[in-house]
C-alpha cells in the first residue's frame, strides 16, 4: 500500500506504523475536507483503526495506529507513563546559546493555544545542537513529556522559534534568494521550505506480545535535506 504522502513502515496484527510527509492530515479536523491518512488505511484495510500518535498538517516523520482498543490501550498507557522514547529532528531561528541542554517549562495546554505557564504542566525537552548556522540551527530534541505543541511552545520561550512558525513565529519561507548573494532565480523561485520545520525521526516502544521494545525510524524529508544543504553552503557561521 503506497501513497505519495505515506509510505508504511511497519504492520502486524495489532498496529500500523507510517512514515508522513508534510501536507496531509492524519486526522480529520475543521480545516480538512479532503481524506486523512487514517480515511485512506481504512479503506484499504477494511476496518477500523486508532491513531495512537498524530502529527500537525505540515509536521512530517512517523505515526502509529492502533487495530484495535486493546493495543490503543497498551500503547497510550506508555505514553501516560512518559515510557516512549521520541526523537525530533527541527530547524530553528537564530543561534543557540548552549550546544545542548534543557527546557523545563511548565505549559498550560487547550485547545487554542500551549503557553508557559509557572502553573502549567510540567514539561520537559531536552536537545542537542546538531549544526550551527549563521541565522538557523538545525536541533535534535527529546521530548520527557508529551504536551500539545510543547516543542514549539518551548523554543519560543527561549528565543528560538522554529524557523516557520505561523503559531509562535513567522510564516515567511526559506528562501534561496535570502541565503546566497546576487541570486538570479528570483521570477522564478520556488522556496527551500515553506511549512513548520518538525520531523519526527525515531519512536522506541513496546508493542504487545514482545519483550522488547521496537524502533521505528524515519530519515529527513527532501525538503528539510534540501535546505540544510543551502545552509551548508550559504549561511555558513563566520
Amino acid at each position: 500500500m503506497e501513497n505519495k504522502k505515506f509510505n508504511i513502515l511497519f504492520e502486524n496484527d495489532d498496529v500500523i506504523v507510517i512514515n508522513k510527509e508534510p501536507e496531509i492530515f492524519v486526522i480529520n479536523n475543521e480545516e480538512n475536507k479532503s481524506k486523512t491518512i487514517k480515511d485512506i488505511l481504512q479503506e484499504k484495510l477494511k476496518q477500523e483503526i486508532i491513531p495512537v500518535t498524530s502529527l500537525d498538517y505540515e509536521a512530517s516523520g512517523i505515526v502509529i495506529f492502533a487495530k484495535n482498543q486493546k493495543t490503543y490501550d497498551f500503547i497510550s498507557e506508555q505514553f501516560k507513563k512518559e515510557k516512549v522514547k521520541k526523537i525530533y529532528h527541527i530547524l530553528i531561528n537564530g543561534i543557540m546559546e548552549n550546544s545542548d541542554g534543557e527546557i523545563d517549562k511548565n505549559l498550560s495546554v487547550n485547545e487554542q493555544t500551549t503557553s508557559v505557564n509557572d502553573k502549567g504542566i510540567k514539561s520537559v525537552t531536552k536537545y542537542k545542537v546538531l549544526e550551527q548556522f549563521k541565522n538557523f540551527a538545525f536541533v535534535e530534541v527529546y521530548p520527557l513529556t508529551t504536551r500539545k505543541n510543547q516543542i514549539r511552545a518551548h523554543f519560543w520561550s527561549i528565543g528560538n522559534t522554529l524557523a516557520i512558525d505561523k503559531i509562535y513565529g513567522s510564516e515567511e519561507p526559506i528562501l534561496l534568494s535570502n541565503l546566497k548573494r546576487r541570486y538570479k532565480g528570483i521570477s522564478k523561485e520556488k522556496p527551500l521550505l515553506k511549512r513548520l520545520p518538525i520531523h519526527l525521526s525515531q519512536i522506541e516502544v513496546l508493542l504487545p506480545e514482545n519483550k522488547d521494545k521496537s524502533i521505528f525510524t524515519s530519515q529527513l524529508p527532501n525538503d528539510i535535506q534540501l535546505t540544510l544543504k543551502q545552509l551548508r553552503k550559504y549561511n555558513k557561521r563566520g
